[in-house]
């Protein structure tokens, strides 16, 4: 296991939420900073809260100094029908896409996603079973914002890790 550890370290290897230096402190603080704007519809509730349980909650009571803008896109299509065309079937795609900045006058851009996070998921309706066909749909839309807020949160990490070990300006 040692060997393994050390074959690790060689290669370029650091866990992500692991200390930058002893002078720079750990990156938990510096994702604690974050504060996420506001997010519109339910969906986006979701989604917020979502990111807001990742950064803001890790060390509650951390000053802000970066706001997370994020814009979402979400399609729905029809993949099952019945004999008689009722819908058995929907899929829905999400696309989203972040910035952060500084909270100083004026806002520094920090980092933005590249390129918009895909991530898809579907579900059943069953025939007669409202109830469940809505349960089905909350849990897949709830699922879709917390694999796009993983997404999110491990991309800004990085950004924040990469900021802090560089020296022009960490």
């Amino acid at each position: 296991m040692l060997a393994g550890l050390v074959g690790l370290s060689g290669c370029g290897f650091r866990p992500l939420y692991g200390p930058v230096s002893a002078a720079d402190g750990n990156l938990e603080a510096e994702l604690a900073a974050v504060r996420v704007g506001p997010v519109y519809e339910r969906t986006g509730q979701l989604l917020r809260r979502s990111l807001q349980r990742r950064f803001e909650d890790t060390q509650p009571g951390t000053p802000a100094r970066y706001m997370l803008s994020v814009a979402y896109d979400l399609g729905s299509e029809i993949l099952g029908y019945r004999q008689d065309g009722g819908i058995t079937r929907v899929r829905y795609t999400l696309m989203g896409t972040w910035n952060l900045s500084t909270m100083s006058t004026p806002p520094q851009r920090i980092a933005a996603s590249s390129i918009p996070f895909r991530e898809l998921d579907s579900f059943n309706i069953p025939d007669l079973q409202f109830f469940a066909a809505d349960s089905s749909r909350d849990a897949a839309l709830e699922r879709l914002m917390d694999g796009l807020s993983d997404e999110i949160a491990r991309q800004v990490a990085l950004e924040l890790r990469r900021r802090k070990e560089s020296p022009a300006t960490g």
